[in-house]
């Protein structure tokens, strides 16, 4: 993501250069790069979870995650499930 932002912030800056050079208006290309980097950045996409991980569903609204979601799943031989208890469910 990093190189998405630092690529963004060269084309604006070289926008900017070539309209004093070349006497332009630089808005229109500054508002290409941006929406390039918009689009860029929404594909990247956020983190995956990891594998058996649970992710409840609130009454309101979005997708609420806790620490404890994170929690691999033990083998079955392994005792306790850190997944259960304290009303976690």
């Amino acid at each position: 993501m990093l190189k998405v932002l630092f690529a963004v912030i060269a084309l604006i800056v070289a926008a900017i250069v070539a309209s004093v050079h070349f006497r332009f208006n630089p808005a229109i290309p500054i508002f290409i790069v941006l929406g390039f980097g918009l689009y860029m950045v929404g594909r990247i996409g956020g983190p995956a979870l990891p594998k058996g991980s649970y992710v409840p569903w609130g009454s309101g609204r979005g997708i609420y995650l806790r620490g404890r979601d994170y929690v691999q799943d033990e083998d079955p031989d392994g005792g306790e499930d850190q997944h259960e208890g304290d009303g976690f469910r």
